[in-house]
């Protein structure tokens, strides 16, 4: 139940943060970046999703963080340095925030369903 509950709000999450790219320039990437990271989200809560979708989704976007990566990081306050810099890094950072979330849903152990018939009764 927790792993839905969790599942849901972090679908919200990213929900949200594709909303709030109305303003970037490369809005349709990033919309769809953090949309498809709310489906992957609310499919693994309710474990309808491969581990193996799981784990190249996960690589998928640590490739794409490391690809964001400013070449100078300057923080991720407008004011410290440069706009393009920063602006990378706040990508870069939700990029590796995905691909988190998804591995820790690959990696937390699915509950196994145990025999539970008494000893006694077993041929």
């Amino acid at each position: 139940m927790l792993r839905k509950i969790i599942g849901i709000i972090l679908a919200l999450l990213f929900t949200s943060f594709a909303a709030l790219q109305y303003n970037d320039p490369d809005t349709g990437i990033w919309v769809a970046i953090y949309l498809v990271a709310a489906a992957l989200c609310v499919f693994a809560a309710y474990r309808r999703v491969p581990f193996i979708l799981l784990g190249l989704a996960c690589a998928a976007f640590v490739v794409g963080a490391i690809y964001m990566w400013p070449e100078k990081y300057e923080g991720l306050e407008v004011g410290g340095g440069d706009i393009k810099n920063i602006e990378e890094a706040r990508e870069a950072l939700g990029l590796l925030l995905v691909a988190a979330v998804l591995f820790i849903y690959a990696v937390v152990p699915r509950r196994q369903v145990t025999d539970t018939t008494p000893l006694t009764q077993k041929g």
